[in-house]
This record gives structure tokens, C-alpha cells and sequence, in this order.
């Protein structure tokens, strides 16, 4: 019953965590697009006369750079927190992924007592942690190949 809970928050934050990185990735475009036209403006506001006029040569461009600026600003406070989102989206799946396949351990039944036979026990029940897990993450390859990618290195490191 709680492998079952566990299992459904993990696909909810799988899930959500994918929109996060949907929205990380639109995000990082209008940032990239933003810093363009801030370097287009840049550019256009560098003249050679700009000392020999008494004027503001292009203050129009001068006045949407300074917007753009602040809206970089906002944009990248907006990237920190959805990056302080991911975050814990990865500690959270971390922990869930944990406890899953420890109570997977904890729940299987030693046939006997010897030790040959419970060294050779935890050995196939790894083993079938193991190959759950990668069952799982070949699901993950196509939709989601960063979480495919941690769960890899989750695997390699319980090993």
C-alpha cells in the first residue's frame, strides 16, 4: 500500500518535474532571445559622432535597453526559482526512488536462514532491483532522458 502511494507521487513529480523543464527550457529561450536584442541595441547605440554631438543619438534605443535590461533581471530571478524547483524535484524523486527500492528489499521473504543462502538471496534480490530499475529507465529514454539519466546514476552508485 505505501509502495503503491510512493510509486503515484513519484509519477507526479516525474510529471510535474518534465513541465518544469519545459518551462526552464522556454524560459532559457526568451533569456536567449532578450540578451540578442539587449547586444542588437548595444550595438546600434554605438556611433562615431557620438562625441561630437551635443545630443542623445538614439535615446529611443537607450530607453529599451534599459527595459530590456529589467526584464532580464526578472526573467533570471524566474530561473533561479524554477532551478530551486528542480532541485527539489531531484531530491524528492532521490528519496522516493531510496525508499521504493528499500522497502522492495525489506519486503521479500528470506527463504533460510544460512548464510550462504542469504548472501546468495540479497545477491538476487539486488540483482532484481537491478533489472526493475532499468525496466523503468528504458521507459524513461525516450520521454525523459535527464531522469534516465539519474536513475542510471542512481543505480551506479547503490552498486
Amino acid at each position: 500500500m505505501i509502495n503503491d502511494f510512493l510509486r503515484k507521487y513519484q509519477e507526479e513529480l516525474i510529471s510535474d518535474k518534465i513541465q518544469l523543464k519545459e518551462d526552464m527550457d522556454l524560459l532559457e529561450t526568451k533569456i536567449n532571445e532578450e540578451n540578442k536584442f539587449l547586444i542588437l541595441l548595444e550595438e546600434s547605440n554605438e556611433s562615431y559622432f557620438k562625441e561630437f554631438t551635443p545630443r542623445d543619438i538614439n535615446a529611443k534605443n537607450n530607453e529599451k535597453a534599459a527595459e530590456v535590461r529589467l526584464t532580464l533581471q526578472d526573467l533570471n530571478s524566474k530561473m533561479d526559482t524554477l532551478n530551486q524547483k528542480m532541485k527539489f524535484y531531484d531530491g524528492r524523486l532521490v528519496e522516493i526512488t531510496a525508499l521504493l527500492n528499500n522497502t522492495a528489499v525489506v519486503n521479500r521473504p528470506a527463504a533460510e536462514n544460512n548464510n550462504t543462502n542469504f548472501v546468495a538471496d540479497n545477491v538476487s534480490n539486488s540483482l532484481d532491483v537491478i533489472k526493475n530499475s532499468l525496466e523503468n529507465i528504458k521507459d524513461y529514454v525516450v520521454l525523459d532522458p535527464y531522469r534516465a539519466k539519474v536513475e542510471l546514476e542512481n543505480i551506479i552508485s547503490s552498486i
